[in-house]
């Protein structure tokens, strides 16, 4: 007699399948997730119903989830290699496309509280896509961001007809990987009126300072996304430091904010206590 026939579903009473059913159905509203939409890709993707059989044999949890899965739980807090195709005109490969469906952050952490926003949920704070690390031919830099976004439209950067930037590495040559990111839209609170030192200091474990090609592209997405402008009166501190031009000193701590109508700003900080920055933060790969 085969495993189907003395193991399958049908064994089950009726009663304890509606039971099981419901169970599920409860656990899944419970961490804020459409149990339609689940079932579905359950139903309907063989790979995702592989990893919860395995989470579900092991009686423990799938360290990642699918994309399709991340954009139920994150709604428009997302940007997927469908977003940069639909935005950009991106171009993606068959092999990039199969690492983009794979999203490194289960629905435990999306949807547990936020350890830097108290009273709410990192799903409702935090701000995930996939980034890319050229667009079409050309290397995506925040100098490339500046190409795509001319100062005639929205959004556009407020820097535009001033390019101080020329010769930083982080805005002329730094990238990011092929990999998805999970950022903090605003900056840390209570980060601002601090030293760089006591910023970072601020930040729980599992978290880091992000570049300033992250954050420029967070911001950037952010806005495509949902139309919402993150830090518009404030700048968001980032890990790199200027090197010496014939318009900026070394030294100086990357910022990028102040995303009002005018524009996303990106500028250099000396580091002293001022009531306008705060920190940026992104959430561990």
């Amino acid at each position: 007699m085969s495993t189907r026939q003395t193991n399958g579903l049908w064994t089950m009473t009726k009663g304890e399948f509606e039971e099981s059913v419901t169970a599920l159905e409860r656990a899944v509203v419970a961490q804020g997730g459409n149990p339609r939409d689940l079932f579905d890709l359950f139903r309907t993707d063989d790979e995702y119903a592989g990893r919860i059989a395995q989470s579900m044999m092991r009686k423990g949890f799938v360290g990642s989830i699918e994309s399709r899965l991340a954009r139920v739980v994150l709604g428009r807090n997302i940007f997927t290699d469908a977003d940069w195709m639909s935005y950009y005109d991106a171009k993606f490969t068959k092999k990039q496309i199969r690492e983009a469906g794979k999203f490194p952050w289960d629905e435990n952490v999306l949807n547990s509280p936020c350890p830097l926003n108290s009273g709410k949920l990192v799903k409702d704070t935090h701000f995930a896509f996939l980034g890319i690390s050229g667009i079409n031919g050309s290397p995506l830099t925040v100098a490339k961001w500046l190409e795509l976004h001319p100062a005639t439209g929205q959004p556009k950067f407020y820097f535009n007809n001033d390019p101080w930037h020329v010769g930083q590495p982080y805005t002329d040559v730094a990238t990011m990987q092929l990999r998805w990111y999970l950022m903090l839209r605003d900056i840390v609170p209570g980060s601002m009126s601090k030293t760089p030192e006591e910023q970072v200091a601020m930040l729980p474990e599992g978290y880091e300072v992000p570049t300033t090609i992250m954050e420029v592209t967070k911001d950037i997405l952010v806005f495509r996304k949902t139309g919402e402008r993150p830090n518009g009166s404030r700048w968001a501190a980032c890990t790199e430091r200027t090197v010496k031009t014939d318009k900026v000193s070394a030294g100086r701590v990357s910022c990028v904010g102040r995303f009002d109508g005018r524009g996303l700003g990106v500028r250099y900080w000396d580091g002293a206590r001022f009531d306008i920055i705060g920190l940026g933060a992104s959430r561990k790969f």
